[in-house]
């Protein structure tokens, strides 16, 4: 049996509402980067976490307090999600973090079968910067329909 977490990123889980849906399908499916499992063993998936959010160069060992909660849990392998591989500008230095705190935690950059991360990319920036009806709209009553251009 292997004991798998995975590891989303936050501004898709917390701003973009990503429910892990495709990562969940691809695990139970074993395609994606759950292929490499052995067709015979049991994928028990652990916990799914998401990331500290953006670090800064200065904090990245922030990542380890959210790891910890599922390693202590004695996980065999912790993937990065397609989100987090396709997005992350701190993936390398979070994959280093988090070997070196856990060496007996594989690592797997992955989950699901990707699509153009490129393309990818775009359209999460396109979502996570699109406007939005907000307080200050509410506040100043401001129909929901209404540009959201400077008065």
């Amino acid at each position: 049996m292997a004991r798998i977490g995975i590891i989303t990123c936050s501004n898709c889980t917390q701003e973009l509402d990503c429910a892990s849906v495709v990562c969940l399908a691809d695990m139970r499916k074993r395609k994606g980067l759950f292929k490499d499992y052995a067709p015979d063993e049991r994928l028990d998936l652990v916990g799914i976490i998401n990331c500290s959010g953006c670090p800064t160069a200065g904090a990245p060992q922030k990542i380890l307090r959210r790891v910890r909660s599922i390693a202590d849990l004695r996980v065999d392998a912790l993937h990065f999600s397609f989100c987090m591989t396709a997005l992350c500008p701190f993936k390398q230095k979070y994959e280093a973090v988090i070997k070196e705190a856990y060496p007996e935690i594989k690592i797997v950059m992955g989950t699901h079968t990707p699509p153009d991360p490129a393309v990818f990319r775009q359209e999460v920036k396109d979502l996570l910067c699109a406007e939005r009806f907000t307080m200050s709209d509410l506040i100043l009553g401001r129909p929901k329909n209404q540009s959201l251009a400077k008065e």
